[in-house]
């Protein structure tokens, strides 16, 4: 890597940093550069403005599920399985980026220049194909496009629970409330 990516690199890391801590608004370029140990001028050179450092930041550090190569393993297993492991798998995509999850969460009611919770968004249309498929064979009752809505925000209003209150709402495991939940949606939606 050379120098220009190692300093792009620490900017985005710093800002990620500080974005989740302080949210958009409050976190200023000024600090971002102290932090990074580089001139302010020196992020608009790389990244224009604020607000493009910003949304390059929070693409660059997406992690990635490829839901769509899970669901493709998914075909041995029963219904409640099936939903149990990608329960499972949509929940570590969260944790995975709880820092971007925060930074959303910080972002103003109306902001409609930042892309929110496409993570959510990309993972429920994959879930609506699969249960499209599972339709088409009759082996689940239901509207697809109505379950993958349902599962994946039951799933992130746990995980939203957990984050906002530091995982101090409830003594038991997430996981064990997902697998619960998991249970009740395949017993609800199976044949």
């Amino acid at each position: 890597m050379n120098e220009k990516n190692d300093t792009r690199s620490k900017i985005m890391h710093v800002a990620l940093k500080l974005f989740s801590e302080q949210g958009y608004y409050s976190t200023t370029t000024k600090q971002i550069a102290m932090e990074a140990g580089v001139n302010e001028v020196t992020i608009f050179r790389h990244f224009k403005s604020k607000e493009n450092l910003f949304q390059e930041t929070t693409q660059n550090y997406v992690k990635e599920i490829h839901i769509d190569e899970i669901i493709k393993g998914l075909q041995e297993n029963d219904f409640y399985e099936n939903v149990r492991i990608l329960c499972g798998k949509i929940l570590e995509l969260y944790f995975v980026n709880m820092k971007l999850y925060k930074v959303q969460m910080k972002l103003a009611d109306g902001e409609t220049q930042f892309v929110k919770l496409q993570l959510s968004r990309e993972f429920q249309k994959e879930l609506t194909d699969y249960f499209k498929e599972l339709k088409e064979k009759d082996e689940i009752k239901g509207n697809p496009d109505l379950m993958a809505v349902t599962l994946v925000n039951s799933l992130l209003g746990a995980f939203t629970i957990y984050v906002l209150t530091e995982n101090t709402f409830s003594d038991i495991p997430i996981e064990e409330m997902v697998d619960e939940h998991a249970k009740q949606f395949a017993a609800y939606y199976g044949k």
